[in-house]
Order: structure tokens, then sequence, then C-alpha cells
């Protein structure tokens, strides 16, 4: 055997594997949740900005009605 000292143990200061993965696993999960969390904040403040817009916006006429009207079979019902 040599003398090389295992690389996952360590005595005193000197860094070890685990230490290593576990750094960098631990801001892996923290970059993760930043990610999520922002994602969601994005989503309630556009939530958010459209609970504010006055009723009339949210019950305007479609936009491109001919395309509803293909949509629908000649009984009413929706093809999608």
């Amino acid at each position: 055997m040599s003398n090389k000292e295992w690389f996952l143990e360590h005595e005193g200061a000197k860094p070890s594997l685990y230490g290593w993965v576990f750094r960098h696993m631990a801001m892996g999960a923290v970059y993760a949740a930043l990610v999520l969390f922002g994602l969601i904040a994005v989503m309630l403040v556009i939530y958010a900005i459209g609970e504010l817009l006055p009723e009339d916006s949210k019950t305007a006429p479609e936009p491109m009605p001919q395309i509803e009207s293909q949509l629908r079979l000649d009984d009413g019902r929706h093809v999608i």
C-alpha cells in the first residue's frame, strides 16, 4: 500500500470529497429553489395585474371569431 491518504476521509483542515459534494449539491438545490420560486413569483404578479384590470377587459368578444366558428360541428359541439 502507498502512503497516500484516502481522499474521502480527512483529519483536521484538509478538505474531503464528502464536503465538496455536499456543497455543490446544496448550491444546486438553492439555485433550483430560486428558479422555482422566481417563476411562481412572476406568475403571481401576472395574476395580480390581471385581477386589477376592469371587468370589461375579461368579457371582451373573441378577437378572431372565424376560428371559433370553424372549430364547431353543425350540431354545436366543439371539435377540440
